[in-house]
């Protein structure tokens, strides 16, 4: 039996007079198509047609991740600054994750008025509510991170899993390396790129199985390699020639990724190989059944998704799908999610909409930061509760009449079906996914709207506490060699990035022992750099280079020209080229 009746007669009403065919974005003036698949998703989960293009939608969610992002908020109840991806000059406070999970936020609510607006109300909750800090899966033991899935001596990475590693993001099973991006299982390595199973390796992309090796570029157990694209089960080749061990050797060791300059120098000529004979695949998919999009592991029946692993089922534009997820609809970062529908982070939930970093959700609705919760609408920060809205307790019948109302209204001012707005996100957009992920220009933000403030703005970088004048990026030597224990600790300023950072004790060590060269750019940069080398989670149509096929790919920032085959034209390439 029907549990919002009212609301029921309104939207079947829309959805069954909704037609597939060409729509034009309210935002962007994009023309898209509204397949027939989709519509059903909207009668599956009841919720309107967005009048926004999946392109549009996708961003206006990203706005919800942070990407790679830290900052200094404040403690709730004493004001102390805290580490944090939430910026708080977008209003919201922080509670350190141990604490925040000892207290109840039950006696915190907001009386809604039908009269207002739902999402302004929503937003006065959310300012006087704490959320985590963190937001750690797994306690990280002695480390300086972020939505830790469990790291051991690790600073600045961000949801991962590691040890002994800097700056990364996205990476499971890494040890003693540094500035990884989404990949898996590496060992020892440093400015790593969409790739898995690596030892010893820098400057590496989408690459499996690899040691020993710098600048590589889609390859596979390759080993003693500086500079190859597309290869397979290779050994010293250099810039894609074929030598024999002594002469790779010898050029070998002329030299020095110590050097920052001499790095520099074959990053270039990398580049330039990869434009004149690198071939790009229409995905990196692995192991899939009737799906499209790209890096996709195991899946089925997914649908323009990005990223996935172990066996998700019967996603639809989503992205980041672990566990077994099944039947996750434009959503983002799930893991054992059930029909779910425009959540973004929120594990293990199932039957729930337009939820945000929440934890075992089951049936509800515009929830924020709130965990063990069924039947709840717009609340945040809970615990084991249900039958609230806006955090206020319930009897089961009132809540459903309540919530019928509600949303019938929410549906007449078009409010409902629409993810969280802007305004609510804690994010600094211009780092944030939206960016990151999804490649939204300057134009698009503005459409979409949200906060805007500076990064250093309330203390976010500590910039106001500093006691000494910072020092500028080009004193920063060339050489690891000339990069002494004096500059521990000392602030320099990165003025794209707009802030400062330092040197770490274990960081300078660390470069030493591996040769690295000293990075001469904030560290946030640094990822964000690694991160557009690869795909984005948007897609676009281009046509197979070599047999015109159109094709659905990610786009690629940094390669927007780059030459893309066919799996069937890629394989026979790999074919006649290993």
């Amino acid at each position: 039996m029907t549990k919002t009746p009212n609301y029921d007669v309104k939207i079947k009403t829309i959805l069954d007079s909704l037609q597939p065919g060409e729509q034009i974005c309210s935002l962007t003036g994009e023309k898209w198509q509204l397949p027939e698949k989709e519509i059903e998703y909207y009668k599956k989960f009841n919720v309107p047609p967005h009048n926004v293009s999946p392109n549009t939608l996708w961003k206006q969610m990203a706005y919800y991740d942070c990407a790679y992002q830290f900052w200094w908020n404040k403690h709730f109840e004493t004001g102390a600054p805290v580490l944090s991806f939430h910026h708080p000059a977008s209003g919201i406070r922080v509670l350190p994750d141990k604490e925040w999970h000892t207290k109840d936020f039950s006696e915190t609510f907001e009386e809604f008025d039908l009269a207002k607006p739902f999402f302004s109300q929503l937003r006065n909750l959310e300012l006087c509510v704490p959320l985590l800090a963190t937001f750690n899966r797994v306690e990280p033991e002695n480390s300086i991170v972020l939505m830790s899935m469990g790291d051991r001596d690790s600073y600045f990475v961000f949801a991962c899993k590691s040890e002994r590693s800097f700056f990364s993001g996205g990476a499971f099973g890494i040890a003693d390396s540094s500035v990884v991006w989404l990949a898996f299982n590496i060992t020892d390595s440093h400015y790593i790129t969409h790739s898995q199973r690596l030892h010893n390796c820098r400057y590496v992309r989408e690459s499996l199985d690899c040691v020993n090796s710098n600048f590589l570029f889609d390859c596979r157990n390759c080993n003693n390699c500086f500079g190859a694209t597309n290869r397979r089960n290779a050994e010293y080749l250099f810039f894609n020639e074929q030598l024999t061990k002594d002469e790779y050797e010898t050029r070998l060791s002329k030299i020095d990724l110590g050097q920052r300059s001499v790095v520099e120098a074959w990053q270039k000529k990398f580049d330039e190989l990869l434009v004149k004979e690198g071939i790009w695949p229409e995905n990196f998919n692995v192991s899939t059944e009737q799906s499209s999009g790209d890096y996709l592991g195991n899946a089925v029946r997914c649908t323009e998704c990005f990223s996935s692993g172990d066996n998700p089922v019967d996603a639809w534009r989503s992205a980041w799908i672990y566990g077994n997820s099944q039947g996750c609809v434009y959503s983002w970062g799930m893991v054992d999610n059930s029909d779910v529908y425009m959540c973004v982070s929120s594990p293990n939930s199932s039957k729930s909409k337009f939820c945000y970093r929440s934890f075992r959700l089951d049936n509800c609705e515009y929830c924020l930061m709130s965990s063990d919760c069924r039947d709840c609408f717009g609340c945040v920060g809970l615990k084991n509760k249900r039958f609230c809205i806006l955090n206020k307790q319930y009897e089961e019948t009132e809540y459903w009449q309540k919530v019928d109302e509600l949303k019938c209204l929410m549906l007449e001012r078009g409010e409902y079906g629409h993810y969280l707005p802007p305004e609510l996100s804690s994010t600094y957009v211009p780092e944030g996914g939206a960016t990151v992920y999804c490649g939204a220009t300057e134009d698009e933000l503005q459409k979409i709207g949200g906060l805007v403030f500076d990064p250093n703005a309330e203390g976010a970088t500590g910039v106001d506490r500093l006691k000494v004048e910072p020092r500028t990026l080009d004193s920063i030597p060339d050489s690891i060699d000339d990069l002494g224990d004096d500059w521990v600790g000392v602030p320099i300023y990165d003025e794209k990035a707009k802030r400062t950072f330092s040197f770490l004790k274990p960081e300078l060590d660390y470069y030493r022992a591996k040769r690295i060269a000293p990075p001469a750019e904030h560290f946030i940069r640094r990822l964000n750099e690694v991160a557009l080398n690869g795909q984005l989670s948007s897609f676009e149509t281009k046509q197979c280079h070599k047999c015109q096929k159109e094709l659905l790919v990610s786009k690629c920032p940094n390669y927007p020209d780059r030459k893309i085959y066919c799996n069937d034209c890629y394989l026979k390439y790999l074919e006649e080229n290993n």
